[in-house]
């Protein structure tokens, strides 16, 4: 008995019920349901189509009887072709979709082209594994590096990446369905082989009511699985090379993949072990001066038992490891200024899927994170904050830990309407722990003419212990009336012990062709959202007290009583961030393989987290006494155009131009950590690019040999200006970085060594050598004022893949 048999018969996606009617039922090769999978029957009686539901099911209803071909696509999957279905006879057609991978034997297949999907309400991109690991990437063995290929994604300086406007942490990173974000600040900061990654989708706008706790949008990761044949690969087994400074190594980042059955037809594994070694130069240091050195491990590891046909188990698990030696190095930080960072997170994971009768889908999940980070200065000599630079031994050692626990469940129910009607509803929990404990030193402030201007200590208790418990519930409706029309209204309610209050999150997104054959669809939505309550805010009045003293132009003696900064929260005040994000969009299919989508969204946040002062004043500011109110008030708009041409077999061509704004009323971030004295402000937020075109594709070239390419350019990034007191001196977004521009460029070409097939390739990253600074000085009273830091320039890449046995 199989999945398929447990169903009650799929509902149409025709009108009419006259003529024959053929079940469909798409599962990939480890038989999991394939959703949202388009299926097409061609032949005696013209052409239907049908979009498969949750547990892969499909009907086409009114058909003649005759031979007809079928066609499944999905993106993500090889397109499968099924001839000589004959209507009338056949009344049910299992097929089986597999994912695409890459190809050793030269066979006859073809890839699914991203569709336009008449059901899809999302507003969402992916990519796919073929783009992660072959597009060229600045740090190809980072996920993190590929996620600015989508459309809304922006990345900072320290790799993470903001999504329509969002900081970092207000998007939900998951993998297979399980949240990884770090537990207390909600970073990205878990690594996953680009090998083991089969898709990377980003939802900006119109996500469900299964998601919360994240006001940004939903980075899903899906990982592979093995199948019933043994695959192995392998990545820069090699160390590189690399010419910057003269010759040396730069990195050695060696990647495996192995997968295969552990009984066949029945269970199957994916082991995806990986590690680095890397030596990063910094131009604008002197020799000897300029080396930092970093080291990395991980391991992915998954199983997948089908205890029946109808109940599928499938287990992860996750381990980083991370140290760097002289982290922070730049033109403004010393070797002495560094820090030595050692990190680890883990991640252990359990879900069942289980197909019941009438059509239900149910599912339960339990995963548990780990994360724990130490940093320690190379020394106690006193830190100074120079106006060219800094010097000494940084003032701070931390040590952080954190722990979630999550479950996760959710129930389809297929309901009997016109049309085809579907409800999902669920519920997910999850436990955090945090404690951290940090050693902090006094540290100094000088003058241009090095004179003291100020120095800091630190005084009070230093060691934060936290802990939430936040849980949810939501129920998500998808109707499709007609072929042509869907409409997903969906409720979400949440709840955690510090805000305490029941935030009702409701959600609705609506899509219709235009024409019967699908070529322009429009699609929209409206709903509200919130974000997971913030730790690490939470965390500050826990952290101790920092006393500033102001000293004299002589630098001799104190010019005032000293400053005490401080943090604290007012119990029962807080209410958590909510944005209503609403979004609309036509997409058009156009003769040549051509697609063009356009899309305006609209955030507008509420309620944010941010401290305050008594200060009004830039430049006279120096009241340190900070209060955490909800009083953020933010707000993003954008208009997006995407354009993607198909070529033949896997190349193509995409590009993205985006038009946006992104503000709130209080943008700065204050700190123990961050010496600048300002009232808060408003202004432009530090990751808004008020324009940005985005391109990447992969083209064919003569004798087999393959080029790929990315391009990235947008506007600069605004940043703070201060004096050489650390005051804040104007406005928020007073001055600019250049603006930002990248091309990076890769052959490749595929050939048989030893029974095997290789594939070897070499580019240049940043191939027009643009300055594209990530640092800069932003001191008005230092003669290295604007002066920029950070740059990368030309790099030379070399890469050595190992597909597979020929």
């Amino acid at each position: 008995m199989n999945a398929a048999s447990l169903a009650l018969p799929p509902q149409s996606t025709t009108a009419s019920k006259s003529g024959s009617e053929v079940a469909i039922t798409v599962l990939d090769e480890n038989g999991v349901a394939v959703q949202f999978a388009q299926a097409t029957l061609t032949g005696t009686g013209g052409t239907a189509k049908c979009e498969t539901d949750y547990a892969g099911h499909c009907e086409i209803a009114g058909l003649k009887p005759g031979s007809y071909q079928l066609r499944v696509e999905k993106e993500g999957f090889f397109v499968l072709t099924k001839k000589d279905v004959d209507v009338g006879t056949t009344e049910a057609v299992d097929v089986t979709l597999n994912h695409q991978h890459e190809l050793v034997k030269t066979v006859n297949v073809v890839y699914s082209p991203p569709l336009i999907d008449p059901e899809k309400t999302t507003l969402s991109n992916t990519l796919s594994s073929h783009d992660i690991i072959d597009l060229p990437s600045s740090v190809p063995r980072d996920i993190r590096y590929s996620l600015p290929l989508l459309p809304g994604v922006l990345p900072d300086a320290t790799a993470q990446v903001h999504v329509d406007g969002s900081d970092s942490p207000q998007t939900i990173y998951l993998l297979d369905g399980f949240t990884l974000n770090a537990p207390e600040s909600r970073y990205f900061l878990t690594r996953v082989s680009v090998d083991a990654i089969r898709s990377v989708t980003l939802q900006n706008s119109r996500y469900p009511a299964e998601y919360g706790g994240g006001t940004g949008g939903v980075l899903d990761l899906t990982t592979g699985m093995g199948d019933d044949h043994f695959r192995f690969a392998g990545t820069d087994f090699l160390p590189s090379l690399a010419f910057n400074k003269g010759f040396h190594i730069g990195s050695w980042i060696p990647r495996f993949l192995v997968s295969g059955p552990l009984h066949r037809g029945k269970a199957w594994f994916l082991v995806a072990p990986e590690g680095e070694y890397s030596q990063n130069i910094i131009n604008e240091l002197p020799p000897g001066q300029d080396e930092v050195t970093s080291w990395r491990y991980g391991v992915l590891s998954k199983a997948q038992v089908n205890l029946a046909s109808s109940n599928i188990l499938t287990g992860t698990v996750l381990i980083n490891g991370f140290g760097e030696n002289h982290a922070g190095l730049s033109l403004f930080n010393p070797l002495p200024t560094t820090l030595d960072l050692r990190q680890s997170n883990d991640l252990l994971a359990v879900k069942d899927q289980a197909f019941l009768s009438k059509g239900m889908l149910f599912e339960v999940g339990l995963a548990a994170t780990q994360f724990y980070s130490h940093q320690l200065p190379q020394g106690d000599q006193t830190y100074v904050i120079g106006p060219n630079g800094n010097s000494g031994n940084y003032f701070e050692t931390a040590i952080e830990r954190s722990k979630r626990l999550e479950g996760v469940t959710g129930l389809t129910v297929p309901l009997l309407a016109e049309g085809r009607h579907e409800l999902k509803f669920g519920g997910d929990l999850e436990r955090i722990t945090y404690d951290a404990s940090y050693v902090r030193n006094p540290f100094e402030i000088e003058r241009t003419d090095g004179t003291l201007a100020r120095e800091a200590s630190f005084v009070g208790p230093s060691a934060p212990v936290l802990d939430n418990f936040a849980v949810g519930t939501y129920a998500q409706d998808r109707w499709s009336i007609s072929k042509r029309f869907t409409f997903t209204p969906g409720v979400r309610l949440d709840w955690d012990e510090i805000v305490r209050d029941v935030l009702v999150s409701p959600r609705l997104a609506a899509t219709y062709l235009l024409e019967r054959g699908g070529e322009t669809r429009l699609v929209g939505g409206v709903g509200v959202y919130y974000d997971s309550t913030d730790l690490n805010l939470l965390s500050l009045p826990l952290a101790g007290q920092r006393v500033d003293v102001f000293y004299n132009s002589a630098g001799t003696a104190p010019a005032g009583p000293p400053v005490t900064t401080s943090f604290q929260t007012v119990p029962g005040t807080l209410q958590e961030f909510k944005v209503l994000n609403w979004s609309a969009g036509v997409e058009r299919k156009l003769p040549g393989s051509i697609d063009v989508d356009f899309e305006f969204l609209e955030k507008n946040g509420q309620h944010g987290f941010a401290y305050y002062n008594q200060c009004t004043v830039i430049g006279s500011c120096l009241n340190g006494t900070f209060t955490l109110h909800s009083q953020q008030q933010t707000n993003y708009h954008a208009a997006r155009i995407t354009v993607r041409k198909q070529f033949r077999g896997d190349h193509l061509v995409f590009a993205s131009y985006t038009e946006s704004r992104a503000n709130a009323n209080a943008v700065i971030n204050f700190g123990l950590d961050n010496p600048v004295f300002s009232p808060q402000l408003g202004g432009p937020l530090p990751w808004d690019s008020p324009h940005r075109l985005i391109s990447w594709g992969f083209l064919p070239l003569i004798r087999g040999y393959d080029l790929a390419y990315t391009v990235d350019a947008r506007s600069g990034y605004p940043f703070y200006l201060v004096n050489q007191n650390q005051q804040l001196v104007a406005p928020p977004g007073s001055g600019h970085y250049p603006a930002y521009f990248s091309l990076d460029l890769a052959l490749e070409k595929r050939f048989g060594f030893f029974g095997f097939l290789w594939a070897l390739r070499a580019g240049f990253n940043d191939i027009t050598n643009r300055q594209n600074a990530t640092a800069v000085n932003n001191n008005v009273d230092s003669p290295q004022f604007l002066t920029y830091g950070g740059i990368q320039g030309r790099v030379l890449t070399a890469q050595i893949r190992l597909v597979g046995r020929k």
